[in-house]
């Protein structure tokens, strides 16, 4: 009896998403409410799927921002690979795995000399189930081969089909569980727990037990409100349950396998506003009130522990694997919370826009799924918002042969002695810049924070032009004041001076400096107000105020490690 391949299927390894059925025709998977994926890891037209009951295989191509990935391999945009039954496909990734489901039905027809009874070439080495097949040549969702011989061809489909045909009887994969999951017990007692520089609290109540499934929440404005209606809370007692549907939907999550957890910001303990014990009783209240065991992580500074930053999510990861040896299964947890960066909503129902993105921000740069309350508790669809202005990962995607300065052409060093001033925000990388390039070439630098004041940078600089110098101006500049000073010194002395903008903005430079003061422990914080004075003064420079040139430098990041790259690609400011 031979089976005829009916209908092919993707179902999810996480139950909180919806199998797929694939059609003969293209069938577009990926964040859609059909999955129920709304997470911006995963495009809308994240993979294109095929059917093809014939042959019995389905033909995938991964087009989404991120690749997809078959059977732990990388997929290639717009190429086509072949899955069989029980191929796993990830979405993007490490998450949204589904596995292949082939459904048969019996040819009742022996009669017929159909390709899939052929026993020819079966025993000949090959594919099997779990590895990915790739199929060149793809245009319009057809496949290209050589061209083989009428009996070549002939003895190759039969081999791929006996192969397929087997494919089709192996067990589709569970999800395995962790191996000393049936070791794991509850905690037994409450307890609190501080980091050494006090920047992190954790609670853990009675009843907390590790799981590879984290349900994860922002608290103020997520779990609770205040009851004064006031934005923040006039006393340590001023707050009530936010949604009426918060309890019930923790326990059935905890009945579930989940393990609850909240991270908070909560930046009033750490500058003295909120005594640490007072807050301690509220988190326990809280958790009592909630009646679930819960994990509570508490960021009382602006380190890495601040969301959305990832210390909390880390410490989480790493004390569940050293203690339990449970891995988080990123796939199937997620975070909810209301700093999604949605903006003010006046119909139907009027609403303030959120006070920041962190929240949000905090899920991409873990990689999980990231919901409002809105839509975790009340079932509401999702709400625009505003992506954040800057992104670091695209700073990052910077070809590597692009050029470093604009316009075509431009000049690094000029043919003879010249001054160059350096126009930037603060973490902008001018002074990168010049110690990289233009010291060794012999520029004398001239740098206010180093001297103390612009008046001893033109003395600096006079001197340096009488001795037959080139000179680069190491200051902020942002107006045509302040390089008003070095352009008619250097015209005085008949000598070109050019200007070299930093191309970088307001938000992408205080990432820079938010990265360094994680990284450097000898750089100076540089305090927000210095970036506003920046902005708010910043003239645009031109040739008309004495410049041969205007010339622009691309930020091109460099990186001492590999988790210094992985920091830097993250999203580190709130907003």
């Amino acid at each position: 009896m031979t089976k005829i391949l009916k209908e092919c299927v993707i179902k999810p390894l996480s139950p909180e998403y919806l199998p797929v059925r694939i059609n003969t025709e293209q069938t577009m998977v990926g964040r859609s409410p059909e999955t129920r994926i709304q997470d911006e890891l995963c495009s809308r037209k994240q993979v294109c799927l095929k059917a093809n009951l014939k042959d019995g295989y389905v033909l995938v191509k991964s087009l989404g921002l991120n690749s997809s990935v078959l059977n732990g391999k990388e997929l290639k945009r717009n190429i086509g690979y072949e899955a069989v039954h029980g191929d796993v496909l990830e979405l993007v990734p490490g998450m949204y795995k589904y596995v292949f489901e082939f459904i048969y039905e019996s040819d009742t027809s022996p009669e017929e000399n159909h390709p899939r009874t052929s026993k020819q070439g079966s025993g000949k080495s090959g594919d099997t189930p779990g590895t990915s097949r790739n199929t060149t040549n793809i245009s319009n969702g057809k496949r290209s081969r050589e061209e083989n011989s009428p009996t070549e061809a002939k003895e190759q489909k039969a081999e791929k089909i006996s192969k397929r045909s087997k494919a089709a009887d192996a067990p589709v994969p569970e999800k395995r569980e962790s191996s000393r999951k049936s070791s794991l017990a509850p905690t037994t007692e409450g307890k609190w727990e501080s980091s050494p520089d006090k920047l992190l609290h954790i609670f853990t109540s009675v009843g907390v037990m590790a799981s590879e499934k984290v349900a994860a929440y922002d608290m103020d404005g997520t779990l609770i409100k205040t009851k004064s209606g006031n934005v923040f809370p006039k006393s340590i007692d001023d707050w009530q349950i936010a949604f009426a549907e918060v309890p019930a939907k923790l326990k059935s999550l905890h009945r579930n396998g989940y393990k609850l957890v909240i991270f908070t910001n909560q930046a009033g303990i750490g500058k003295g506003k909120v005594r640490i014990e007072d807050f301690r009783q509220k988190i326990e209240s809280l958790v009592r009130k909630l009646g679930v065991p819960m994990q509570v992580f508490i960021s009382t500074g602006s380190g890495n522990y601040r969301k959305p930053r990832t210390g909390m999510w880390q410490t989480l990861c790493d004390r569940q694997q050293k203690d339990d040896g449970v891995l988080i299964d990123r796939a199937r947890s997620f975070y909810v919370g209301d700093a999604a960066g949605r903006p003010e909503l006046k119909k139907p129902v009027k609403r303030k826009k959120d006070h920041s993105l962190a929240d949000r921000l905090l899920a991409l740069n873990v990689g999980i799924r990231f919901l409002t309350p809105e839509e975790h508790f009340q079932n509401l669809p999702e709400m625009p918002w505003t992506k954040p202005e800057f992104d670091p990962r695209e700073v990052c995607r910077l070809a590597v042969n692009e050029s470093l300065l604009s316009p075509a052409g431009a000049l690094l060093t000029g043919p003879g002695q010249e001054v160059i001033v350096m126009v930037g925000f603060p973490g902008s990388g001018k002074s990168h810049f010049v110690r990289q390039y233009l010291a060794p070439k012999g520029y004398d630098i001239v740098n206010r924070d180093t001297l103390g004041s612009w008046q001893k940078c033109v003395v600096q600089m006079e001197l340096a032009l009488r001795q037959g110098k080139s000179v680069a101006v190491d200051n902020l500049s942002p107006d045509v004041e302040s390089r008003k000073r070095y352009v008619l010194l250097a015209n005085r002395a008949k000598i070109s001076v050019r200007c070299f903008l930093m191309d970088v903005g307001y938000k992408h430079a205080r990432h820079n400096n938010e990265f360094r003061e994680m990284t450097d422990r000898s750089h100076s914080a540089i305090s927000e107000m210095v970036f506003n004075s920046y902005k708010s003064k910043f003239q645009e420079p031109t040739v008309a105020e004495g410049f041969a040139e205007i010339v622009k430098v691309k930020f091109v990041p460099k990186f001492a490690s590999k988790s210094h790259e992985d920091l830097y690609r993250m999203f580190l400011l709130e907003k």
